[in-house]
């Protein structure tokens, strides 16, 4: 899951990314342009997690991975959490539904 500091989002298969040895120059995950701002938080997750986003201005919403649009690597992703203007999104955490409880 990668999410952009104005709240657009996606995810993409690990598989989509080739492991880079000595001397390699890195994979693009996202293609960042202005209007959707640079990467803000990355995480690892599947189906059944949960995210947790919060912005500066302190927004912070609940919602679940499978909701969120799977894409390759070289799209832009879609909006995930609206925001005003001068709001950004300062992290993103992963939550593991526990059973039983």
């Amino acid at each position: 899951f990668l999410i952009t500091a104005k709240g657009y989002g996606k995810r993409t298969p690990i598989a989509d990314y080739s492991l880079q040895r000595r001397g390699g120059k890195g994979v693009r995950a996202i293609k960042t342009v202005e209007s959707r701002g640079r990467l803000a938080a990355m995480k690892v997750v599947k189906d059944n997690h949960e995210l947790l986003i919060i912005s500066t201005e302190g927004v912070l919403i609940r919602l679940s991975a499978d909701g969120i649009s799977r894409m390759g690597r070289h799209t832009q992703g879609v909006k995930i959490m609206n925001m005003d203007e001068e709001d950004k999104v300062s992290s993103a955490a992963r939550v593991v539904a526990e059973d039983g409880g």
